[in-house]
């Protein structure tokens, strides 16, 4: 890995260098009379193309590196911080959720389980520090119970999808037991199973055994 990283980075070098080489030995057979003019003049002109789009390319390839550069540094310093919990209160089942160091925009939380499906929005959480009644608390008793129907137990997915104050945007998906009790529900087991982040191209997929 380390060896493909090098020859990403210095690629351009290793190109002008094999093509000084080539333009060299183009000239040299030229001046040895081992190759024509128009023969040449013909392999000068593809090299020189050659030449040019490897350096486009080279400039654009730093341009886009600048530009994920300088989003990363923005982002990071306005990245909002989501803090959830889902938890029993008696015989409800409450999802609560908020925002921490930064506000959250377009907020969308959508969870899944037995082929039901449950849909929230908002379009700004204030930041909790300076509004502690930014917290949000959504009852989804009657979710829970149609998800669970005479079974026990299930596997619920959620997914939190939201936009920072510089535009970037996030997912992050994760999943929860649901436990149906004598009086109320429990939920446990916990497990982050991706993140996308505005600064990586891709995902950030944890491992099942974390």
């Amino acid at each position: 890995m380390a060896t493909l990283e090098w020859i990403r980075e210095k690629y351009i070098y290793l190109v002008v260098l094999a093509l000084l080489v080539l333009f060299g030995y183009v000239i040299l057979l030229y001046h040895t009379g081992s190759m024509g003019y128009e023969a040449a003049r013909v392999y000068l002109e593809v090299l020189t193309g050659i030449a040019t789009l490897a350096l486009l390319y080279f400039a654009y390839f730093n341009i886009a590196s600048k530009k994920a550069e300088d989003t990363a540094h923005l982002e990071l310093a306005v990245r909002p911080i989501f803090i959830w919990e889902l938890e029993s209160d008696g015989s409800l089942a409450v999802l609560r959720y908020k925002a921490i160091k930064h506000p959250i925009y377009d907020f969308k939380a959508t969870l899944r389980a037995g082929g039901k499906r449950l849909a929230l929005d908002e379009r700004h959480l204030d930041v909790f520090e300076a509004n502690p009644n930014a917290e949000r608390r959504r009852d989804i008793t009657s979710f829970v119970k149609d998800c669970l129907g005479k079974d026990s137990a299930r596997t619920l997915e959620i997914t939190f999808t939201y936009h920072s104050e510089a535009g970037g945007h996030y997912e992050l998906a994760f999943t929860k037991e649901m436990l149906k009790k004598a009086k109320g529900f429990a939920f446990e087991h916990r497990k982050f199973v991706s993140a996308k982040y505005p600064w990586r191209a891709s995902p950030v997929i944890f491992d099942s055994n974390d």
